[in-house]
């Protein structure tokens, strides 16, 4: 199998603004989109490749015609038909809602879904002093009894952010994008969301829902990462998680790379260069999206600043990055 690009799905907003169409290079003249779903198998959500040899079909049609060629062995034998991530950009022109997600056991107990929703952010884009909501400052007892007298607001962590900076953000995070700002998001496939606070709009709450699920003990800061140079380039270790690793690829040169048959590779650039493999080669740039799947083997990157996710074996990556001599105290995630 070759490298997959899918046919991004643009969600126009309320609250959308106008940095995504530019920065995929788009020649579409769609207004307030705040949403552009890069690699979705979410049911009612799936993205299409966009050309080639499987051009049309949905993602979760080519997990089930592929299977672990696409997707890997041990991914299809936990995951099965569906895959497992969500990449999205999101670009929001005003505060998005105070929310929270469930885990998987929450998820599959009270609303029946397959996963919970454990997600990560990257800053593409902000305006200086750009700040989000990352947790809060009091456990769940004490919001029980504010939300009621209107001081939920006050208990909000806000968090002042650049552009670069990455988030990890697990189940139980109450969490909130701000205003001007540009998206990248990985997440569990699930689109759960409890709503806890709409800054005064008219919208669906969900309170109940989110004070059993809230863990006050998440948020704090942006994660630093961990750089390990490599032939060609850098590679900076993100988050590594039980649901999700996140890297970010530098490719001052070529950077050679290799599946081994056991995970497909999300990329997201955010600068142009190509990717390469036996028989061909794609260029991409800032917005593009592909997927390299499991089988493909040796592939290269050449040029271009890109965000790499995938399901890890988190054992396994922990030996190797320990290898490496890799401080995995800097390194997001739940392990």
């Amino acid at each position: 199998m070759k490298p997959l690009k899918f046919k991004a799905l643009l969600k126009q907003t309320i609250w959308g603004g106008d940095k995504i169409i530019p920065f995929k290079h788009l020649d579409d003249h769609l207004e307030n989109v705040g949403e552009s779903w890069e690699i979705s198998g979410v049911p009612g959500n799936e993205t299409v490749v966009a050309d080639g040899e499987y051009a049309g079909k949905k993602l979760n049609e080519l997990v089930i015609e592929q299977k672990d060629k696409l997707v890997g062995k041990a991914n299809y034998e936990r995951f099965g038909d569906e895959f497992p991530l969500l990449i999205k950009l999101i670009d929001a022109r005003e505060w998005l809602s105070v929310q929270v997600h469930p885990d998987d056991a929450y998820a599959q107990r009270v609303e029946g879904d397959p996963y919970g929703k454990t997600e990560a952010w990257v800053v593409l884009d902000c305006d200086p002093g750009a700040q989000l909501i990352f947790g809060i400052d009091c456990d769940v007892e004490t919001l029980r009894r504010e939300i009621p007298e209107g001081r939920l607001e006050q208990h909000l962590k806000k968090v002042d952010v650049q552009v670069g900076d990455v988030l990890y953000i697990p189940a139980g995070t109450v969490h909130a994008i701000g205003a001007n700002m540009l998206i990248y998001e990985v997440q569990q496939s699930s689109d759960r969301t409890y709503r806890l606070y709409a800054w005064g709009r008219n919208a669906e709450l969900h309170i109940e829902k989110s004070l059993d699920v809230i863990d006050p003990k998440q948020g704090g800061k942006p994660i630093a990462g961990v750089p390990i140079e490599v032939e060609g380039g850098l590679r900076e270790m993100l988050i590594l998680d039980p649901c999700f690793a996140l890297e970010r690829l530098t490719a001052t040169g070529r950077m050679n790379l290799e599946t081994d048959g056991t995970r497909f590779y999300a990329y997201t650039a955010v600068s142009e260069g190509k990717v390469i493999w036996e028989g061909g080669e794609r260029a991409y740039r800032a917005g593009d999206s592909f997927l390299i799947p499991a089988s493909l083997g040796k592939y290269a990157l050449e040029g271009g600043v890109l965000y790499r996710s995938y399901y890890p074996n988190v054992q396994k990556s922990e030996a190797e990055l320990a290898a490496l001599g890799v401080d995995l105290a800097r390194v997001g995630g739940k392990r």
